[in-house]
């Protein structure tokens, strides 16, 4: 398993519209991408960070996202609400904890 963080700043005012797009984004691509286990996407709305934390199953899954046309089309969507560039940032699971 192998995760993908990957964080955006929202511009002052954007915090929300970021949020939900990204929200809807996580999901379908949830949906139709049978390497992505799980995806949790949080968010600070002081700060205006909204992060999502992707589980793959392997990293070779998890680059191949960065050529993705549907990837491509979401980050247009969100960059003019964006303060800075998104940050991605690959991590190794350690652990999955979830209560079933």
């Amino acid at each position: 398993m192998h995760v993908a963080e990957f964080t955006l700043r929202s511009k002052p005012g954007h915090y929300s519209e970021v949020a939900n797009l990204y929200s809807v984004f996580a999901a379908e691509f949830l949906a139709n991408h049978d390497a992505l286990e799980s995806v949790m996407v949080v968010g600070d709305e002081g700060t205006g960070v909204v992060r999502g934390m992707g589980v793959f199953t392997d990293r070779t899954a998890a680059d191949r996202v960065n050529s993705d046309p549907e990837f491509a089309a979401f980050n247009d969507q969100v960059a003019p609400m964006l303060a800075a560039p998104p940050e991605r940032v690959e991590l190794e699971l350690l652990h999955l904890f979830t209560r079933v």
